[in-house]
């Protein structure tokens, strides 16, 4: 072993001028039942941050009837005391903060501040995708997806209370100068990227605006003397989800024309807007913490860097990291990645050599020793080469990390993709299912099967997985690469 330390203390000692991490203050691992908080934030804020988050939760899951069941990936949440170390992610440290869907599971990143992410809207209508998806096993046509999520997004958290319904801050300009949009525009939304009046982000605000009125006046215009549509929106959801039409079935569900409903939501204009108050106590459970070693901290900025595609960034961090220290093996061969995926492979042959003379490795390890090997390959796939031992050990390793971490997709993903490299489909589809036994509900996963069995020419396969991406991504790209295959 301490071969090992030296010869891996040899191969980094060029690239690491110094060993100090940036600031001296201690970040800690913070978890309560459905949240996990890395931060550097004062104990009592960030206790408050998760109480909130909790609370939020439950009323979420209060106001839709969904069952209080456990995600598959609890959200992580990266709560900076920095203003300048989150804008590095953000890119604009004036905002509270903002969420990110990942191979790893869903991200907030926030900075401290007096109001923090419950005074962002925008990242509670995200969480309320996630949650969604995570407790329905519904698809929902994207008008009541993107008005129900503004609708939570703009609860108001209250003493033994959150109040649902408030209308949504950050939509306040949408009808400035135009009208909402009508009902049958919401049931019929334009092709990804083409709007009305040439203004693309215009038009959206307006769409997620007029959602929210849509699906305020149906699940809490009753609560004003209009009609009680709760029952008829369940019923019609069921219908649209299993593929009937929505505009055809639309008068059969509610007993009313489009034209009538739409009548109907001028007048509801003109009401007061009512909002509707859950009974959500303050979460009084204990929130356990752990201090986060400097290289575990520094890993997990540099693993959402990378994420991020800013590999400069990931390395400034990882270039701070303790040698020999805890962690130590997981964050060099981080660097190695980065280093391969610039076609630089002598800094990480060493690294690799070394290591895989000795069995016990973590499956982050194993996982990035995987993704060298692919690299290495993938280099030599563009020569029309081929190395079988770079295969073969680009294949063990990813086997070790998705056994030693079933729940770590990013080592599924570099299994299939050797596989895929090699031609082989069928264990590359088998991995692929594997890992979306793990995370049903993952929308990059979904993503990746569905556009590698329209590869394969197994478009009916596809299909599902690739609908998913239609109802649950904001990506115009993914959105219009599986609308085109269905097509």
């Amino acid at each position: 072993m301490n071969r090992l330390i030296r010869a891996l203390a040899a191969a980094v000692a060029l690239i690491l001028p110094h060993s100090a991490v940036g600031g001296d203050r201690t970040w800690f691992e913070y978890q309560s039942e459905n949240f996990t908080v890395y931060s550097d934030v004062p104990e009592p804020r960030v206790n408050a941050l998760m109480r909130d988050l909790e609370r939020f939760r439950r009323a979420a899951l209060a106001f839709t009837g969904l069952e209080e069941i456990p995600e598959n990936r609890n959200l992580q949440v990266f709560h900076f005391r920095n203003s300048g170390e989150f804008e590095k992610f953000s890119g604009d440290r004036k905002i509270a903060g903002f969420y990110r869907e990942t191979w790893q599971g869903p991200v907030i990143f926030s900075r401290d501040g007096d109001h923090g992410i419950t005074g962002s809207g925008l990242i509670f209508h995200e969480y309320v995708h996630h949650l969604t998806r995570e407790h329905s096993g519904m698809t929902y046509p994207r008008w009541y997806s993107e008005g129900f999520a503004e609708l939570l997004a703009s609860a108001e958290l209250q003493k033994n209370s959150v109040v649902v319904g408030g209308i949504p801050e950050w939509r306040l300009s949408a009808w400035a100068s135009e009208e909402p949009l009508t009902v049958e525009q919401l049931l019929h939304p334009p092709s990804i990227g083409v709007a009305t009046n040439g203004d693309d982000s215009r038009y959206w605000n307006n769409y997620y605006a007029s959602a929210w009125l849509l699906t305020h006046y149906l699940q809490l215009g009753h609560h004003a003397g209009h009609p009680d549509y709760r029952a008829a929106s369940e019923s019609y959801l069921k219908a649209v989800a299993a593929g009937d039409d929505p505009v055809k079935i639309f008068e059969e569900h509610f007993n009313k024309s489009v034209r009538e409903m739409q009548a109907e939501i001028r007048a509801y204009m003109r009401d007061d807007i009512l909002r509707h108050k859950l009974d959500i106590a303050d979460y009084s459970y204990s929130i356990p913490r752990r201090a986060v070693t400097d290289n575990e901290h520094l890993f997990l900025l540099a693993n959402e860097a990378m994420e991020f595609g800013r590999a400069q960034l990931a390395m400034d961090y990882l270039q701070q990291s303790k040698k020999h220290d805890l962690g130590w093996q997981e964050n060099l061969t981080a660097m190695a990645v980065l280093h391969a995926e610039q076609k630089d492979f002598k800094f990480g042959e060493k690294i690799a050599q070394d290591i895989g003379e000795y069995g016990m490795v973590s499956h982050l390890t194993a996982a990035n020793l995987a993704r060298f090997y692919l690299l290495r390959l993938q280099s030599l796939t563009l020569t029309r080469d081929w190395d079988d031992d770079h295969y073969a050990a680009a294949k063990k390793y990813a086997k070790i990390a998705v056994q030693a971490g079933p729940d770590y997709l990013p080592a599924y993903r570099t299994l299939w993709t050797v596989y895929q490299l090699k031609g082989e489909s069928e264990p590359a589809l088998q991995i692929m299912l594997s890992a979306h036994q793990q995370e049903p509900n993952h929308l990059n996963l979904n993503a990746a099967i569905g556009f590698y069995l329209a590869h394969l020419d197994r478009i009916a396969d596809a299909r599902p997985y690739l609908e998913r991406v239609i109802a649950w991504s904001h990506s115009d790209d993914l959105r219009s690469r599986a609308q085109d295959i269905l097509q």
